[in-house]
């Protein structure tokens, strides 16, 4: 197990809890210091990130990840996650919803479960044929993402989608692709997005022109990143102090999940966001640097997709929070509150760990 790793990812949890607790309970805690509620997602969150390690110690000492390898295994953890992206959409359904993207309640989202499913699934297919080379072998690959990401847009969840298919997209790529198999579906993976930014969708529209322009619609399409942009302007070098922020009170939404990175800019200023950075910086780095060192395929090939998670989700959060890429709520893992993404963040940790406990050389 690498220790590195390890603190990095203890030391992200802590900054994160410091965000959840400072939106969630410190402007609450005189007057209705009795009622449970302000506690409850500091304590789901603390919940699951124990369980968290728990689960990254049985990973990384008792599984071989090697299993994973397995053709049935790789499958039914397919079957599992489209299984689990058509229930919420029968949900949507039943309950009449316009936007559902949770299994239960507001606790399982099945996207985190489908960006692990297929790094395993594309590591596996990779090996499994030596080299996704030929047009027989790509299409069956990319009909799988293309189906995940179709069931995604569909919560509408579009930024999830196509979250999916450059994650995927890059993995297919570094997998050995040649030129003339990738570039039409780089083709399709393009006319995929397109359609998903067109097809009745003028929200996607007025976020693009939020984007653009934020101070043209300040009070309603551009609300969200103005007040983003002062918490990072408002903290200055050391920050107002932890629980002091004012963006939290109501003038930032989703100050915990989406924006959680702009509330910490506000309390702990530049030198807060030079530690969140640093600390980002050595976990993915440490796992990048053992994809480079672990010769075996698979191995080699799954930390590169957990690698490669973690650092778009990261360029995506904080390039939303600062207003370079358009608003869309990506979750940065283990600051933003949500445990089904803090879980599965730390499957990919216990992941990562088996495989450098076991092929390092």
């Amino acid at each position: 197990m690498d220790r590195w790793i390890l603190y990095a990812v203890i030391l992200l949890f802590f900054m994160g809890q410091t965000a959840i607790v400072s939106s969630n309970t410190v402007p609450y805690i005189f007057e209705r210091y009795a009622d449970l509620g302000i506690y409850k997602k500091p304590l789901y969150q603390l919940f699951a990130f124990l369980a968290g390690l728990l689960i990254v110690n049985w990973l990384s000492s008792r599984l071989d990840y090697r299993v994973l390898k397995k053709k049935k295994v790789v499958y039914t953890l397919v079957l599992l996650s489209t299984a689990s992206l058509l229930a919420v959409l029968i949900k949507k359904f039943v309950t009449h919803k316009q936007v559902d993207r949770w299994l239960v309640g507001a606790s399982i989202q099945p996207l985190e479960f489908a960006k692990i499913t297929l790094i395993i699934f594309i590591a596996y297919y990779i090996v499994e044929k030596g080299s996704v080379r030929q047009w027989r072998y790509i299409f069956w690959a990319s009909f799988i993402v293309f189906l995940n990401a179709f069931l995604v847009s569909l919560q509408p969840d579009k930024g999830g989608a196509i979250f999916l298919l450059i994650l995927c997209g890059l993995m297919l790529y570094v997998g050995g692709i040649p030129k003339k198999v990738y570039l039409p579906i780089i083709g399709a993976f393009f006319l995929f997005i397109a359609y998903m930014l067109t097809s009745k969708s003028g929200y996607v529209a007025e976020r693009f022109s939020a984007w653009k322009d934020p101070f043209a619609d300040p009070e309603e399409s551009g609300y969200q990143i103005i007040q983003s942009l002062f918490g990072f302007a408002h903290g200055g070098m050391w920050g107002v102090g932890i629980g002091k922020g004012i963006q939290k009170m109501g003038a930032l939404p989703a100050a915990d999940t989406d924006y959680a990175v702009s509330l910490l800019a506000e309390e702990l200023g530049f030198v807060g966001m030079l530690v969140l950075f640093s600390l980002y910086l050595l976990l993915v780095g440490r796992l990048f640097y053992f994809t480079y060192r672990v010769k075996e395929p698979f191995g080699k090939l799954l930390l590169f997709g957990i690698a490669l998670n973690f650092a778009l989700s990261f360029l995506w959060n904080v390039g939303m929070a600062v207003n370079l890429l358009p608003p869309k709520g990506i979750a940065l893992p283990f600051i933003s509150y949500g445990t089904s993404n803090l879980l599965f963040s730390m499957i990919s940790i216990g992941l990562a760990q088996s495989v450098i406990r076991r092929r390092l050389f």
